[in-house]
């Protein structure tokens, strides 16, 4: 399980789900940088497409090994934001896509210790916004209505399971605890033959005093906060060939299973998250 090779012929899928609403435009630290969590939010998920696209370039041009859809969520409804309402962009399609570029600094610590800061150039397929209220249970439904659909196609079969990323800074305008959780369990019994679709939840906090949690093993690892556990019960139980890269890349001290979730989050740790999740596109 969780093992199948990505190919032209056996693509996988990537979904994120963008929290847009209003208290997004709260300041939040992004290295040495202060900046807006709807901006930071931008930065990282543009960046992870780019990544998805590269990992896409051979020598004949541009090969179609995932689909790529994204969802904002504000304002009383959800956005398709990448692909269309029923479907996912494909990479050889995003790569030709005309839309602005924006540069931005990175600070990368060398194995001696010293901070090298390069200027990079980013296109902005995903732009950052921060308005109205937060109607995630319309993005998961969403969600589901498009993993589903993936899921059920011959072609996608044997491939590796969908992966799904959630990345919000507060609790649902448009539905309950118990409406939630059932639409994330809908999403998690997706499957391939290879496996159930990973349902990631990454709650950002700009705080630097309130302790994060990533990768929980359990409720007892999740602060008293009746929200943090409703992210744990909504997110997937991460498959046993996860454990080992999530001790090494997140430094996490809680002891498997874990759950593909995240509570207080800060951008270094949803960057290490979500390089996680996305952790299936060195199996091309």
């Amino acid at each position: 399980m969780y093992s199948a090779r990505i190919t032209r012929h056996n693509p996988t899928a990537f979904i994120f789900l963008i929290d847009r609403s209003g208290s997004m435009e709260e300041k939040i630290k992004f290295g040495s940088h202060t900046t807006t969590k709807a901006e930071a939010v931008a930065i990282v998920t543009n960046m992870l497409v780019k990544e998805l696209i590269n990992r896409c370039r051979r020598e004949e041009g541009i090969v179609d090994y995932f689909d790529i859809a994204a969802i904002g969520y504000s304002s009383g409804h959800a956005t398709m934001l990448l692909g269309g309402k029923d479907s996912f962009a494909k990479p050889s399609i995003l790569a030709m896509q005309h839309c602005s570029q924006r540069s931005f600094s990175r600070e990368r610590v060398l194995p001696n210790g010293h901070v090298v800061v390069t200027t990079d150039e980013l296109k902005y397929w995903i732009e950052p916004k921060a308005e109205g209220n937060t109607p995630m249970c319309s993005a998961m439904e969403q969600a589901l209505h498009l993993v589903r659909k993936w899921c059920k196609q011959t072609t996608n079969k044997a491939s590796y399971p969908p992966t799904i990323f959630n990345i919000t800074d507060g609790e649902a305008s448009d539905g309950d605890y118990q409406t939630l959780i059932r639409i994330a369990d809908e999403i998690k019994q997706q499957h391939t033959d290879d496996g159930h679709t990973l349902l990631f939840n990454i709650n950002l906090s700009s705080s630097v005093e309130d302790k994060p949690v990533i990768f929980p093993g359990s409720k007892d690892d999740l602060p008293c906060c009746r929200y943090a556990e409703m992210l744990y019960e909504m997110s997937s139980q991460m498959p046993e060939e996860y454990n080992e890269t999530i001790r090494h890349i997140s430094n996490c001290h809680c002891e498997p299973p874990y759950r593909g979730m995240s509570f207080n989050t800060p951008i270094a740790d949803m960057i290490a998250m979500m390089n996680i999740g996305s952790i299936s596109i060195n199996k091309i």
